[in-house]
């Protein structure tokens, strides 16, 4: 995770040999640049300090071959889509601020939600244990989702990037958004599968990552 947030920002700093000596340390006139530099860096940070200190692993490790794969998608991604919405002849969005605002929203109202989720996924397994149970609403409003789908991170998460393609209008940020929500779909399911197959009382009404479809 450590990786886009770094290549992400060599983009939007336009270090040398990246757009041409002209554009040198220099720095975009659009503000949509500036806030999905904000919103790209936030996220990373976010990963990085709930990897430390949110998450608590039912794994110690993982295939050696995960980190390549993993270090393609998100490196890769963050290089292509860092190179379009920095590039210096990037255009802002179609609707102008009123499109920035609303997927500025949409994108911290599910980044908070996908903090919330983390949180009490965290809550349900002590320190130390590998302990697994059905997870459920708290008062926090944003964990309600819970009621309708197994996997509320995930669907947090393919809003926040949805979110942050509608800010930016970038086809790169799309194709990343439909290439993560395909394999958070996977992962979904095969959560879903194993609570109903764990959990004989497990809620009927919810789905694996989208209400009532899928």
């Amino acid at each position: 995770y450590a990786g886009p947030l770094f290549i992400y920002l060599l983009f939007y700093f336009r270090v040398p040999f990246i757009y041409g000596h002209k554009y040198d340390f220099t720095s975009s006139r659009h503000t949509v640049v500036h806030l999905a530099c904000i919103c790209h860096s936030f996220h990373y940070v976010k990963r990085l300090l709930e990897t430390l200190f949110v998450h608590r692993f039912s794994h110690g490790t993982m295939p050696l071959r995960n980190i390549f794969k993993n270090c393609t998608y998100y490196w890769g991604f963050a290089a292509w889509m860092a190179y379009y919405i920095n590039h210096p002849l990037y255009t802002p969005p179609t609707y102008g601020a009123q499109q920035v605002k609303l997927a500025l929203a949409i994108f911290v109202i599910c980044q908070l939600g996908n903090f919330s989720i983390h949180m009490a996924l965290r809550d349900l397994r002590p320190a130390g244990s590998k302990t697994r149970k059905i997870p459920y609403p708290t008062k926090n409003p944003f964990t309600w989702l819970f009621l309708l789908v197994s996997c509320p991170n995930y669907t947090y998460e393919v809003g926040s990037w949805i979110g942050f393609a509608i800010m930016t209008q970038c086809l790169p940020v799309a194709l990343f958004s439909l290439v993560g929500f395909t394999q958070m779909t996977i992962w979904a399911k095969g959560k879903h599968r194993s609570y109903l197959k764990e959990f004989r009382d497990y809620p009927p009404l919810r789905m694996p990552i989208i209400p009532f479809v899928l």
